[in-house]
């Protein structure tokens, strides 16, 4: 169930696509937490995917960008991570980043934009465009599996792997690292994409240190806890292995 205002704010950036892209938006979902169940109101982002019928003009993309930073205003949570894809893109098995327009931003988000997708890691794409397929929430268009091709368990394994990577460069002892790492490594075990909560809950009953997973999930939930890095590395070093063995 997508709590009220989750559904008004996706409405309203579904309404600021329409007027530039007009009968060439295809659809825009729902991704992430809120699609896969573990949105917690206030502390997570609301994802949302879009797909269009043609590449946008580069002079195009800035507009909508600008549109869309102005509509994060109106985020009921802490911001919005939005990305546009052009419909063969979107169609086809993911691989690489191919968007048209990214845009973040929010109450408590920095914002950035991304109009080329050169130099983007491809792994947070490949991840979302799979479960738009498997789990994406219509809020305008068909439904997203008939939209987005899903991803092979080898790509999204691969994928994961670099994720796990990019965490120990950039996010180190975060809560992001160690719910991803558990979404991670639940796949790896058991071939299920679930959300992040969803996973650190499996994992919280498999790792030795289940205090970590717990710190995790209080951050999360904006509550006071603390993420020892080595405990972490320790943790990510783990789901590594188990994402190679499952390779």
């Amino acid at each position: 169930m997508i709590p009220e205002d989750v559904a008004a704010f996706g409405d309203h950036v579904a309404g600021v696509l329409r007027p530039p892209l007009a009968e060439g938006l295809v659809g825009a979902y729902f991704v992430g937490s809120v699609a896969l169940g573990g949105y917690v109101p206030g502390e997570s982002d609301i994802d949302i995917v879009a797909v269009c019928e043609r590449s946008v003009p580069a002079e195009q993309r800035q507009a909508i960008a600008t549109e869309l930073l102005r509509a994060t205003a109106r985020c009921p949570t802490r911001g919005l991570e939005f990305t546009l894809y052009r419909l063969d893109i979107a169609s086809s098995p993911p691989d690489r980043a191919d968007f048209d327009v990214n845009v973040n931003g929010g109450p408590r988000m920095d914002a950035s934009v991304h109009v080329s997708p050169d130099e983007e890691p491809r792994f947070w794409y490949v991840l979302d465009r799979a479960i738009a397929h498997r789990h994406g929430a219509v809020i305008a268009g068909p439904p997203a599996a008939d939209v987005f091709a899903d991803a092979s368990r080898a790509q999204l394994l691969e994928v994961m792997r670099e994720s796990m990577r990019w965490h120990r460069r950039h996010e180190r002892a975060t809560l992001y690292s160690v719910l991803n790492g558990s979404r991670a490594w639940r796949f790896a075990g058991e071939d299920i994409l679930g959300s992040k909560l969803a996973g650190a809950t499996w994992a919280r009953s498999r790792w030795p240190n289940p205090s970590l997973i717990d710190a995790a999930v209080d951050l999360r939930h904006g509550r006071p806890a603390h993420l020892d890095e080595g405990d972490v590395d320790e943790f990510l070093d783990h789901v590594e292995h188990a994402l190679d063995a499952a390779a």
